[in-house]
């Protein structure tokens, strides 16, 4: 049934189906067995009341976000041979060739987070036309708060893949993304603007708040701090720290548990990190997983670049508790805050993220004590008891490249890394620019080029007609 939901939805994105086609499989996709089993009747497949519309709110296609940047990024090497086993896509990425996704018809980092979008939406429209005392149950305000929490989370996740960087110099040139915000299969919906992009991606954040309640019983629901923390993530790629710094405190205010590492035990070739969906976790506050792809978060073969494994200090707890040590010098991420069972990656919003953003946000605006502060408060929590010296410095510039580099290391294989590159290489004295040689071929991603920016999938192009990324 998923693979045919599948083919359905990707038809739907080209405008060819029957909006009672698709609910009838969204719901055939998401309801109870019992409701399997029997004869299907189309009146009672639409959904209608407050309970179906939680129904689909819990159903696990929320989880996943585009994990394709991932294999771009500098973190992690592979060998030739790994390599060229692996799918196109990811030799494509890794190498950062303009063709990605090779042609393909059905791009998961694109259709699957555009069903996330359809699904909102769905919902959205389905309880406007409740009209009993049903609209008046905290649960009706959750559910309609999760639909718009969900769509801008989905907005915003596409925009670090399929859109230029947010630039306020360009921001109202660029083309972002589609911002489909109605469910209406023969709606064309043309490329908005990056700003118009993150505008509503704003807007839906915002207009969740009031919505969602304070506390939830699983990480899979947002709350209000997560919204808190996402309008963080959002600020902070558009260079917006006042604005980061305010939420980021806000949602701290709120949630600011850190696991002490020192409490994890386990065997040395198991996932380590307690898992999030279980809230054995203190740290998560909204669950959401990569796409996943063999690399790196699976693969035996991708090893963490010896830079960054060799930055970890000695009694750094990370060091041991991020990675796995194969032998030959091969170091893999299992670090994961997706869980034991777990082989994607944690894409989701966490307590030790928003430390790292209202560090930087301080440090950024000259207020290094505070920054300092937030950063000795989430790294003694990483080191070995006794062994952790705290950071000291009184120069801005220090201080920011030590978060910046904290941030790198903390927040390792969370897709959070490429839309740092994107956004610190708009400053030239943060701009990097990276090579990696593959069968003897070396490949170059300058800064601020237009390969941050991933292509979009060539049916869009030929038959949905959007205007291609350069």
């Amino acid at each position: 049934m998923k693979t045919q939901y599948k083919f359905y939805l990707v038809k739907w994105l080209s405008s060819s189906l029957s909006t009672l086609l698709i609910l009838s499989v969204l719901i055939l996709y998401s309801c109870q067995k019992e409701f399997l089993e029997k004869k299907p009747d189309l009146s009672r497949l639409v959904p209608k009341t407050v309970s179906d519309f939680q129904a689909i709110c819990d159903n696990e296609m929320w989880y996943s976000a585009p994990g394709v940047q991932e294999v771009s990024t500098d973190d992690f090497n592979i060998s030739d041979a790994g390599l060229f086993a692996s799918s196109a896509i990811v030799q494509n990425a890794y190498r950062w060739l303009p063709n990605t996704f090779a042609g393909q018809p059905f791009v998961l980092d694109w259709y699957e987070t555009h069903m996330q979008i359809f699904y909102a939406n769905i919902i959205l429209e389905g309880l406007a036309d409740i009209t009993d005392g049903e609209r008046d149950s905290p649960v009706y305000s959750s559910v309609k708060g999760t639909a718009f929490f969900q769509r801008a989370f989905a907005f915003y996740n596409l925009a670090q893949v399929f859109a230029a960087p947010y630039n306020p110099a360009n921001a109202n040139s660029k083309p972002g993304i589609p911002l489909r915000l109605l469910s209406d299969v023969n709606a064309r919906y043309p490329r908005g603007t990056v700003q118009q992009t993150y505008d509503q991606v704003i807007i839906d954040l915002r207009t969740a708040l009031p919505l969602l309640p304070d506390e939830v019983s699983y990480t899979s629901r947002p709350s209000k701090v997560a919204v808190y923390a996402m309008l963080a993530r959002v600020y902070l790629a558009m260079g917006d720290y006042v604005n980061a710094e305010l939420n980021a405190n806000t949602a701290l205010t709120i949630k600011h548990e850190l696991i002490d590492y020192n409490t994890i035990k386990g065997n040395a070739s198991d996932r380590l990190i307690p898992p999030a969906l279980r809230n054995t976790n203190v740290e998560v506050i909204f669950y959401k997983g990569a796409i996943a792809y063999t690399f790196p978060g699976a693969s035996a073969l991708a090893s963490v670049v010896p830079s960054v494994y060799n930055s970890y200090a000695a009694d750094d707890l990370r060091k041991l508790l991020f990675f796995r040590n194969r032998g030959n010098g091969i170091f893999t991420f299992r670090g994961t805050y997706g869980g034991v069972s777990s082989a994607g990656l944690f894409t989701g919003l966490a307590t030790d993220e928003l430390y790292l953003i209202r560090a930087e946000c301080a440090a950024r605006r000259g207020n290094l004590n505070g920054a300092l502060s937030d950063l000795n408060t989430l790294l003694v929590k990483r080191y070995t008891i006794g062994k952790f010296i705290p950071v000291v410095e009184t120069n801005q510039e220090i201080v920011l490249r030590t978060i910046l580099a904290e941030r790198r290391k903390e927040l390792i294989c969370r897709a959070l890394r490429w839309t740092d590159l994107r956004r610190l290489n708009i400053d030239p004295k943060f701009a990097v620019e990276f090579n990696r040689t593959v069968a003897g071929v070396e490949y170059k991603l300058p800064p601020n080029s237009n390969r941050y920016t991933f292509p979009l999938p060539d049916d869009e192009i030929l038959i949905g007609g959007m205007e291609q990324n350069p």
